[in-house]
């Protein structure tokens, strides 16, 4: 079917367009909306700045297609194959993306609030600068989790995002908001978290391992048992962040805040606390075996059970600390 006839069908008030070949082809700011173009082949044609709201695109082939500043918000566009698709600019507020491939799609400056991308793939995308602020990544059960592997998602809008169980592993979010977020079981292995903003995070059980989360800020973050082995998180904020028996076994925390931080039952062995701030913070049963708290401020810390031999405390302040003994420390 041509373009023309298409749309003067769709004129007419016909809205089904079902399994059609339209690869190729060019509805450069054409009106569509509500049409249903389920199971089309849609190669590399050309969606740009087109109005497909409410538009449905179930099983649809759109690889390679070009939707750039195209309006596709409340779409349906489940199990469809939108790899290396352009949707640089395109609105899909509250769009139903659930199971689609968008491997290496470019998504900058993307509106993806409250889209629905469980079970997507988007490994390789770039999600540069896109706003997926309340947006559903959460693991369904029965399907494969959402996953991110490479993306760029630098300076990305996820406030209050739901991505537990989500593959992110090696994904670069720096600089990108995550506050409120829910990060569960999320695997974050080598990703790259600098600058990020991630203020009352909830991310237990994550796996932050070899992150770099240098100068990112996550006061008051859910951070029980997470792994940060390795993790770099050289004057990040992690004010009042409940790190209850997380593995931060030679993570590199110089000169972090850790101020009123919880690190119950922590594992910071070998780890690197030197001029760190961890007044007032919990420390009852942490490991830091051969840690380096050289200059570190313990001021007011509870350190009831911990565990510190081999410890270095060069210039360590524990003015008024509660030792392990379960004695105070005067000056």
């Amino acid at each position: 079917m041509s373009v023309e006839k298409l749309l003067k069908e769709y004129t007419a008030g016909r809205r089904d367009f079902s399994g059609l070949n339209l690869a190729n082809v060019n509805f450069y700011n054409s009106d569509l909306i509500g049409a249903n173009l389920s199971k089309s082949d849609l190669r590399r044609s050309s969606f740009v700045f087109a109005y497909l709201n409410k538009v449905t695109l179930n099983h649809a082939n759109l690889t390679g297609a070009k939707l750039g500043g195209a309006t596709l918000n409340q779409a349906i566009i489940m199990n469809a194959n939108l790899s290396e698709a352009d949707l640089h600019g395109a609105m899909l507020q509250r769009a139903n993306l659930f199971g689609s491939n968008l491997s290496l799609a470019n998504l900058m400056d993307a509106n993806l609030v409250e889209a629905d991308l469980r079970s997507v793939n988007l490994r390789g995308a770039n999600l540069r600068c896109a706003i997926l602020s309340a947006a559903l990544m959460r693991e369904e059960r029965g399907y494969p989790p959402t996953t991110m592997n490479g993306a760029n998602l630098r300076k990305a809008d996820l406030r209050g995002a739901n991505l537990s169980g989500a593959d992110l592993s090696g994904v670069d979010l720096s600089g990108a908001n995550l506050s409120g977020a829910t990060l569960s079981r999320v695997n974050l292995q080598g990703a790259n978290l600098s600058g990020a903003i991630a203020i009352d995070l909830i991310a237990p059980e994550a796996n932050f391992s070899s992150v770099n989360l240098t100068e990112a800020n996550f006061k008051g973050a859910n951070l029980t048992r997470v792994d940060l082995k390795n993790a770099n998180l050289h004057l990040a904020n992690l004010f009042g962040a409940n790190l209850t028996k997380a593995n931060m076994s030679m993570a590199t925390l110089s000169s972090a805040g850790l101020i009123q931080a919880v690190l119950t039952g922590c594992d910071l062995s070998r780890s690197l606390l030197d001029g760190a701030n961890l007044s007032q913070a919990s420390l009852v049963d942490a490991y830091l075996v051969r840690a380096n708290l050289d200059g570190a401020d313990f001021s007011e810390a509870v350190l009831t059970r911990a565990e510190l031999s081999g410890a270095s405390t060069i210039g360590t302040i524990f003015s008024g600390t509660t030792m392990p003994d379960g004695k105070v420390h005067r000056l």
